[in-house]
């Protein structure tokens, strides 16, 4: 008893132009909506330039430099007063687990010194 044998499908064609070409049409369109955003910024820059002056819009560059000068200044401090607040609960932290009595203290400073802290 043999069996009738299958018909073969016509082999598939694969379709994956068709999405490469999309994807790199998506790509292109992306970098010419960005490209006319720079371009933009560019033409305001140069009419805010023409219409106040070389002065005018250095000044107002400069303004613009020394606040965010300011911003940086104000979270450098930010960040020193964390790590010294960080530091203090660290020494304190310390000092409770080496004054621990007994098994429990041992434990705790053993596990401290296998961690690397």
């Amino acid at each position: 008893m043999t069996r009738p044998p299958r018909p073969r499908k016509a082999p598939v064609k694969p379709r994956g132009g068709a999405k490469g070409q999309g994807r790199q049409v998506a790509q292109l369109e992306a970098e010419l909506a960005e490209l006319r955003a720079r371009l933009a910024k560019a033409e305001a820059s140069l009419r805010e330039f023409d219409k106040g002056g070389v002065e005018a819009y250095a000044a107002r560059r400069i303004a613009a430099l020394e606040e965010g000068q300011q911003v940086a200044r104000g979270q450098a401090v930010e960040a020193a007063v964390a790590k010294a607040r960080a530091e203090g609960e660290l020494r304190t932290l310390r000092d409770a687990i080496g004054k621990v009595p007994g098994v429990h203290g041992w434990l705790l400073r053993r596990a401290v010194r296998k961690a690397g802290l």
